[in-house]
């Protein structure tokens, strides 16, 4: 007799989905491992508590089998580093901790550990900071992007292997490794055209349009000049809340919207019924927003490139700013979610 779906074991991806993180991260909080937070930890222990999660002994035995007791070599230390204030603390930003998790996967893979410095939490000067790591002996630095775009972080570059993550360091021009915006929103756009939406339009806050260096709104011009949809004035600004929203969405009454993920709650706040008056699709959505339609981005793997790229300029030697940049950008995936119809 098949037995029934009711009776199926809960797996890791159960308690994801249930905790509202990552597969990787209940691997990590079950583990007790440090890389989670402790609230995280807690969390996933409740959920994984709560919908009856044990261990698949088998799987177990086996994981045992294929590693049995071995453990990489080390190779040295990394450093993340960041500058950010209490009240916007980088591990706060989802994406920004993923792309940390991520990071810390593959540096255990290759044999490194990663340390966390901030620069103004803890007010290291530049002078301060090359002493801290000279002692520590790490000469490969992960920036972790900004709060703010543009926010000027002092680092001597010239000394140290570094990678950092999207647009939000604009200077000086180091390696980077990014989710592919450009590409997300353009996919968006045609998931949309194929729904049927005749009339699309965008709404972007300013600093997330500037951090993507405008990538979003460019495919977006280009799939609307490609497609020849007559379409409203793109709405980007800051600050951009729910009334400017509504007066836009009065006044050229697109039938569906492209949106940057901090808008999702500002447009939820609002009388507009998404999906029956309204499609709404983004190129970035948030882990903790499944319902919401579009490009889910993959962080952690974007934090995997970023040190596998780091290790092979410190195997190289390829120290100090580049002269050719690298620029590596990450596809993300399609999530179907709830805000836009069937089609």
């Amino acid at each position: 007799m098949k037995k029934r779906s009711s009776d199926k074991r809960p797996t890791q991806a159960d308690v994801a989905r249930a905790a509202g993180v990552s597969r990787p991260t209940v691997s990590m909080a079950l583990k007790g491992s440090s890389i989670v937070s402790e609230g995280t930890r807690a969390h996933v222990r409740e959920i994984a508590a709560k919908i009856g999660y044990v261990p698949d002994p088998m799987l177990s035995a086996l994981a045992k089998y294929r590693s049995p007791g071995k453990v990489k070599n080390y190779q040295g230390t990394l450093a993340w580093i960041s500058a950010s204030p209490k009240a916007h603390s980088w591990d706060l930003i989802t994406p920004y901790y993923e792309y940390y998790l991520g990071a810390c996967e593959q540096a255990a893979r290759l044999g490194y550990k990663i340390e966390c410095i901030d620069l103004l939490q803890e007010q290291l000067s530049t002078q301060r900071l090359n002493s801290i790591l000279a002692a520590r002996g790490i000469n490969g630095l992960l920036a972790c992007p900004p709060h703010t775009y543009g926010q000027q972080i002092d680092l001597p570059w010239d000394a140290y292997h570094v990678v950092t993550f999207g647009y939000s360091i604009p200077e000086p021009n180091i390696h980077r490794v990014s989710s592919s915006h450009f590409r997300a929103t353009k996919m968006v756009f045609e998931k949309l055209c194929e729904m049927g939406y005749h009339r699309i339009g965008f709404v972007f806050s300013e600093q997330v349009n500037i951090k993507t260096q405008e990538h979003c709104l460019s495919a977006y011009l280009c799939e609307c000049q490609k497609t020849g949809m007559e379409h409203p004035p793109p709405l980007v600004q800051d600050p951009l809340d729910a009334e400017h929203f509504i007066a836009w969405h009065t006044r050229h009454q697109p039938d569906a919207v492209i949106v940057s993920s901090p808008l999702w709650e500002m447009l939820q706040s609002t009388a507009i019924d998404v999906p029956r008056q309204l499609g709404v699709a983004s190129p970035m959505v948030p882990k903790h927003s499944p319902e919401l339609c579009g490009i889910i981005e993959k962080c952690q793997e974007i934090g995997s490139a970023a040190v596998e790229t780091l290790v092979h300029m410190i195997q190289h030697e390829d120290k100090g700013l580049p002269q050719t940049p690298r620029f590596i950008l990450l596809e993300g995936q399609w999530n179907s979610g709830q805000t836009t119809r069937s089609q």
